[in-house]
C-alpha cells in the first residue's frame, strides 16, 4: 500500500526518481476506472507535464500493452517499475509517440525511454499516467508525496525494506 505524506524529508528507505514530469496524485485521481477503482495498491498517478520519460534508475526496460502502452523498469534487485500511459494516447495506434529505447533493453538512470507529442498532454482533461510499485517480497512499506516532481531529478517515491 502507498502512504501518502505532507513531507518525505524524515522518511528513510530508498529513494526513486520520477520517470516524468509532472504532478504526483493518488491514483484515484486517474480518469480511467481500471486504475481510480482502487484495484492497484502500490501505485500513484502522475499528470503528465512535460513530455519525455526517462528511466528511473538503471534497469532492464521493457515495452508492451496494447502498441506499447506500458513501459517496465526492472532493477537487478528485482524492484520493479511500470508506467501505464492511458489507452487514449494509444488510440492513434502510436502515432505521436517517439520511441527512444527498445524493449529488453538495458537502460542507465535518465536514459530517454519515450517522447510523447506533446499534443497528448494538453487533450482533453491532460495525460494522466499510472506509476505501480509491482509487489517484491522486501518491500514493507512505500511512502510519496502530492507535488510536481521533474524527471530523472525529484524523488517520485520512497521504500522502506522489511528488516531481516
Amino acid at each position: 500500500m502507498l502512504n501518502w505524506l505532507t513531507q518525505l524529508n524524515e522518511i528513510e528507505g530508498i529513494a526513486v526518481k520520477s520517470p516524468a514530469c509532472g504532478t504526483l496524485l493518488p491514483i484515484s485521481s486517474h480518469p480511467e476506472l481500471l486504475y481510480n477503482s482502487g484495484i492497484v495498491q502500490q501505485a500513484l498517478c502522475i499528470k503528465l507535464q512535460q513530455n519525455t520519460v526517462v528511466a528511473p534508475f538503471n534497469s532492464l526496460y521493457q515495452c508492451s500493452l496494447n502498441g506499447r502502452r506500458r513501459l517496465r523498469f526492472k532493477h537487478s534487485s528485482g524492484l520493479t517499475l511500470q508506467l501505464d500511459f492511458p489507452s487514449s494516447v494509444m488510440s492513434g495506434l502510436g502515432k505521436g509517440i517517439e520511441y527512444l529505447a527498445d524493449s529488453e533493453q538495458l537502460l542507465s538512470a535518465g536514459q530517454p525511454v519515450l517522447r510523447l507529442d506533446p499534443h497528448y498532454l494538453q487533450a482533453g482533461q491532460g495525460c494522466y499516467a499510472a506509476l505501480m510499485v509491482l509487489p517484491h517480497p522486501a518491500i514493507e512499506a512505500i511512502f510519496c508525496m502530492q507535488r510536481y516532481v521533474a524527471a530523472a531529478t525529484d524523488i517520485a517515491i520512497i521504500i522502506q525494506l522489511k528488516n531481516k
